[in-house]
């Protein structure tokens, strides 16, 4: 009976008739005075249960690292609008185009180059390009190198035409301001808002449709009305996402946090098939790059310390109106950098931020009640604010001169 039971303890896991049989070979070979054998079915029980720990840590640890490097090799799939393109057309000094030209563009922030050819008749193209500072780049072997330098805003479409001239390939030729500042190829007529604009303009609420009142046509803020036309006319995106209200026609309730915008465009006239309303707002969020970067703020309001703003209606001797305001955040964006395990910069960037409010405020509340003599049918005092009585009349004593009488204790 002790041998029985030391046997069943690591075998009550197994199944079925395999237990069953198992445990008969086992007894069997117990009554033939086996019992040197006991400790051996004990050791292969654990073995074997080990190893199928081991292969679920195993399996665990593939699809962890199967999830990370997912994560990290996969692309973003860059949303329609907020993105810009480059393009144009590679010429020599007489003006001839010049295909098969190696073109590379290059963000300065990321690093992030793209790469392409000029086609038969000297165009190239670059789309779903983020917005940033670029360097435009166009060799050839027996010409000089070309190389210019622009600032893509968000939704633009830029049009950059280089010109090469005939030399040693060593040789560069640097243009600042390749992009034109007036849009060609387009009828649309838009206003940029950049980051610099958003985070140095006082705003009061920090809501970023307060901004879009600064491009002449624009009114209404969070319910913008362009150019006359009814709220809802004006499409509102976040990298490509619609923030329209669907109930009001407005931007959304809860809007993006205004440290988390990098530029929006507003058209107010011309946008294209792309969208579904007459007027677009683009707004463009922030991302990480190979500087880390971070800001933090905090705005603080309070009516202490003899700062109180009192209301006419308030007695000087009573409570006056408590309000403490607070409005707080911080925000940082950088390359996604674990050390030797892993190194982001030139390929894997990260952005996060935060935005809190904490508001305390108490009201004066004024109303008028009914003093006991009206309860009790007296209205003879009965006065408007300049403190002239007021008589209240019974509009069925009307007569055919319409004049009427003054109910009762009036």
């Amino acid at each position: 009976m002790v041998e029985k039971s030391y046997i069943e303890g690591p075998l009550a896991y197994a199944r079925g008739s395999a237990v069953s049989n198992y445990w008969n070979r086992v007894s069997h070979e117990s009554s033939n005075h086996s019992r040197g054998r006991y400790p051996s079915i004990l050791m292969r029980w654990q073995m074997k249960n080990s190893r199928t720990k081991e292969n679920r840590t195993f399996e665990a640890y593939f699809f962890l690292t199967a999830l990370m490097a997912l994560a990290l090799i996969c692309q973003p799939a860059l949303a329609q609008t907020g993105t810009g393109t480059v393009t144009g057309t590679v010429r020599d000094a007489n003006r001839a185009v010049v295909p098969g030209a190696d073109v590379t563009i290059t963000n300065a922030d990321t690093n992030i180059a793209h790469k392409g050819l000029t086609s038969d008749v000297g165009v190239y193209y670059f789309g779903a390009l983020p917005r940033g500072p670029y360097t435009l780049v166009v060799e050839l072997p027996g010409f000089k190198k070309w190389s210019g330098k622009l600032e893509l805003l968000v939704g633009q479409a830029a049009v950059v035409d280089p010109v090469l001239e005939v030399g040693e390939i060593q040789n560069v030729v640097e243009v600042t301001g390749a992009a034109p500042l007036i849009t060609l190829e387009s009828i649309e007529v838009s206003d940029v808002k950049d980051y610099q604009r958003i985070r140095q303009l006082p705003l009061d609420g920090r809501s970023i449709s307060s901004l879009f009142n600064l491009t002449p046509g624009v009114e209404g803020g969070g319910n913008a009305r362009v150019n006359g036309l009814k709220v809802g006319s004006l499409e509102i995106t976040l990298d490509g996402v619609s923030l329209v209200d669907r109930f009001g026609g407005g931007i959304a309730r809860i809007q993006p946090g205004l440290d988390t915008i990098q530029e929006f465009r507003i058209e107010t006239v011309g946008s294209d098939a792309r969208f579904s309303r007459p007027a677009t707002v683009t707004l463009a969020t922030r991302s990480g790059t190979n500087q880390l970067h971070g800001s933090v703020f905090e705005t603080h309001r309070n009516n202490a310390a003899g700062l109180l703003a009192r209301r006419r209606e308030e007695s000087t001797g009573a409570t006056l109106a408590h309000l403490v305001r607070n409005e707080f955040g911080a925000s940082a964006g950088g390359p996604f950098y674990l050390g030797k395990w892993y190194d982001g910069r030139n390929k894997t960037f990260w952005f996060a931020a935060y935005e809190g409010l904490r508001n305390r405020q108490s009201s004066f509340v004024s109303d008028l009640v009914p003093t006991e003599a009206m309860w009790n049918g007296d209205l003879s005092n009965i006065v408007d604010r300049n403190g002239r009585k007021t008589i209240l009349y019974d509009p069925l004593t009307t007569d055919s001169k319409g004049v009427r009488q003054p109910f009762p204790g009036n």
